[in-house]
């Protein structure tokens, strides 16, 4: 079919580091890997420097937490250590937490030393605020979501020995001998190859499986698929993070500390109906009020109750005529609370002009609010190097997993990707310098080629279809509730979605590979998250499970898998 090589595969590029991705990881592993005197080629599938998540603007402020003690002066780095352990409930990796502790501070001067500049008050300090699962204010508030960091490693990368492939999607990763050497690529419908001594992953998360998501559409879980059909270990894929949003009339992210003005929450006729879906287990007011301390939905606390109930009304009771519901803060006392907290009248000023960007006016309207898909809290394992378990292979940002758990403090992922992407680059250099040149064999490229031929001619109207069925099969078996029985489904469901895919329909107004492949990647990640939460017989943190209500000591660890497991016949 279109998309596939009818001769001898063609080499678009040879390097010794190969960076999927442009987003605040990628970036940060690029001219990691660049400092030490590695050439690069960045690989992204839309244009480069306003892709990715770390681009895509989802709210108008993002958190950075650093432990340096300028917010909070009793906050130190293992204090910092000490919450993120707390939040993940197990299923983070000791070391890589430590890393993160101890290395927060110099990632986010080495942002103020290209230029980055943090959001200040008035009399000169950080502007910051405790985050979700924090025990102490760290969070540095930067405006405009995370667009001044892409915009200050741009230029940083702009100095540096980068080479960067717009518009050219990764197919795949070259495994050869049990080694990643390089990556298939899609590029004005031709597939061909990069190769290079070692490869970075780094194409973010996955999270538009589901209709309603926070990430840009080009966000389709293509490094998840990748690593997977690599043979990566993978892990924590259950911890979703999932929340309460602005529904209408575009997303937005509903901070955690907007809850502190104890909103109020009806469905679409008016009806206030929280306390009624905890059935007896909390107040309203005490549902609402244990919000403050998080943003995603968790089990760890009745909070659990306020998306709980938001998506069962919006599926099966009376929601909005856009089907969301309503949100207002037209109670509230803010006088009160901007007497009480300076410090909130000025992160409140931040998202109230926000909002009014929107068109809407938190004083005076109610907002329609639903549940949102955010972040994925697991991924490709990794040690401490970024290494992932095929040699060659290293992974940072979103899609690694180990330094998150089944809870992750708000403002962490930011930091991650610096700590880790910085971390990766420099040994995936290492790495280069240390091996030698890999002449990809005509078998290997073979394997491909029929792996593509496999697609067969999908109609748009057909792939349309695939996608919303997806979709709508996530939100419902995934998102927020889950039991053993929708995640049958989705898994049984999606065994026909990759059929169809192959079988096609049309020879007609069919769609680039381009399109097949990113609906691909949306039903693997879709499938590993389905794996992983069939076999965590529990809820925990990000996880509910609907017929395992409660933790169980005998899933206090993370579950890691591989495709060989699944072919082994494991879940």
């Amino acid at each position: 079919m279109a998309g596939t090589w009818k001769g001898r595969l063609e080499i678009l590029g040879k390097t010794e580091v190969l960076v999927i991705g442009s987003g605040g990881a990628a970036l940060r592993a690029a001219l990691s890997a660049a400092e030490q005197g590695a050439a690069v080629i960045v690989l992204t599938k839309g244009v480069f420097g306003k892709s990715g998540a770390t681009y895509c603007s989802v709210a108008e402020i993002g958190a950075f937490n650093v432990p340096d003690g300028a917010i909070d002066p009793e906050d130190t780095p293992d204090v910092f250590y000490q919450d993120i352990m707390d939040a993940a409930l197990g299923m983070a990796d000791p070391r890589l937490v430590r890393i993160l502790a101890d290395e927060a501070i110099e990632a986010k001067e080495y942002l103020e030393r290209g230029g980055m500049q943090f959001a200040r008050k008035k009399d000169g300090g950080y502007m910051g605020y405790r985050a979700c699962f924090s025990s102490r204010a760290r969070s540095h508030v930067v405006q405009n979501h995370f667009q001044p960091i892409m915009h200050t490693l741009l230029r940083l990368a702009a100095q540096s020995r980068i080479s960067v492939m717009e518009h050219t999607a990764a197919v795949d990763l070259i495994v050869q001998d049990g080694a990643c050497i390089g990556a298939y690529v899609l590029r004005d419908g031709t597939v061909q190859a990069v190769l290079a001594k070692s490869v970075i992953l780094a194409a973010g998360g996955g999270s538009t499986l589901f209709r309603r998501n926070l990430y840009p559409d080009t966000i389709t879980g293509d490094g998840y698929a990748m690593a997977w059909r690599a043979g990566a270990r993978m892990e924590n894929m259950e911890f979703l993070q999932a929340g309460i949003g602005l529904a209408w009339p575009q997303p937005n992210l509903f901070g955690n500390q907007l809850w502190q003005m104890m909103p109020r929450i009806t469905n679409g006729e008016g009806e206030r109906f929280l306390a009624r879906y905890a059935g007896g287990a909390a107040s309203e007011a005490e549902i609402i009020s244990k919000k403050g301390g998080h943003f995603p939905f968790s089990t760890r606390d009745c909070s659990k109750y306020v998306e709980i109930a938001v998506q069962s009304e919006i599926r099966q009771g009376r929601p909005t005529p856009r089907g969301n519901v309503y949100l207002d803060f037209l109670e509230a006392d803010f006088s009160e609370m901007f007497r009480r907290n300076p410090d909130f009248k000025e992160i409140w000023q931040l998202t109230y002009d926000r909002f009014r960007e929107l068109g809407v006016d938190l004083y005076r309207e109610k907002i329609e609010i639903a549940c949102f898909a955010h972040a994925i809290n697991g991924g490709v394992r990794i040690d401490a190097q970024g290494a992932s378990t095929v040699p060659g292979l290293y992974a940072a940002g979103e899609i690694a997993a180990g330094p998150h758990g089944a809870d992750r403090l708000g403002g962490n992922m930011a930091l991650t990707c610096q700590v880790f992407g910085k971390r990766a680059g420099a040994a995936a250099a290492a790495y280069a310098r240390a091996v030698g040149e890999s002449c990809m064999r005509t078998e290997t490229a073979e394997r491909e080629r029929e792996r593509l031929r496999g697609f067969g001619s999908v109609s748009r109207e057909m792939c349309r279809r695939l996608l919303e069925e997806a979709q709508e099969t996530a939100d419902r078996t995934l998102l927020i509730v889950r039991d053993q029985a929708g995640l049958q489904q989705f898994l049984k469901e999606s065994d026909m979605w990759l059929e169809q895919l192959r079988t096609g329909d049309s020879a007609d107004d069919r769609v680039p590979l381009e399109e097949l492949l990113s609906l691909e990647s949306r039903i693997i990640t879709g499938r590993m998250i389905a794996m992983a939460a069939l076999r965590r017989r529990e809820s925990r943190g990000s996880h509910f499970r609907r017929d395992y209500p409660v933790a169980d000591p005998a899933f206090a660890a993370p579950y890691g898998f591989s495709a060989a497991d699944a072919r082994q016949g494991g879940e």
